[in-house]
């Protein structure tokens, strides 16, 4: 009777779901902000595409990495150029080092799984378009062209008062 009591617990602690798991992983992974980004084409109308390559256990939940990827890049690193491709690079959004500290709250909920970024990057192509490669035994490397509405981010940094706007030090 004890044993089952002990036993009981446990199995219901590694009972998650080889989805769940992975899922798990990703989030991780995604938590450590842990992708590349990389230029894809010039910034058109307050927009760009990047290429973000994301980690993870399995194909599909990098992929689904790849929009928070390119966001944070986008407030954090700033999006690469390429001299090749005539693509000038775009500084990060956020110029305050500690913001992502002090903004936790608000980061994390902007971040959360379905949070509000989703209204600020797609995915462009379709999932057969993406680079696929084996990175070691454990975790997939997924290159996803993103679009990020670079301009409409700065906005609502602004708006939420994470970021002061450019006429703010000019008298009224």
């Amino acid at each position: 009777m004890i044993l089952m009591a002990v036993m009981i617990p446990f199995s219901m602690v590694a009972s998650d779901s080889p989805q769940k798991q992975k899922k798990k992983k990703a989030d991780k992974n995604t938590a450590e902000w842990y992708y590349e980004l990389e230029a894809y084409s010039a910034p058109y109308r307050g927009s760009c595409n990047v290429k973000v390559w994301s980690y993870g256990p399995d194909i599909i939940t990098a992929r689904d990495q790849a929009t928070k990827n390119a966001v944070h890049g986008a407030f954090f690193r700033g999006i690469p150029g390429d001299p090749q491709k005539r693509i000038n690079p775009l500084p990060p959004l956020v110029d305050d080092i500690m913001a992502e500290t002090t903004y936790k709250e608000f980061f994390d909920k902007f971040f959360e799984n379905g949070g509000a970024y989703l209204r600020y990057a797609t995915k462009t192509m379709s999932a057969g378009n993406d680079e696929i490669l084996k990175y070691d035994k454990k975790n997939y490397k997924v290159g996803v062209i993103v679009t990020v509405q670079y301009d409409a981010l700065n906005k609502m940094l602004v708006d939420q008062g994470i970021k002061k706007s450019l006429t703010s030090g000019f008298a009224k």
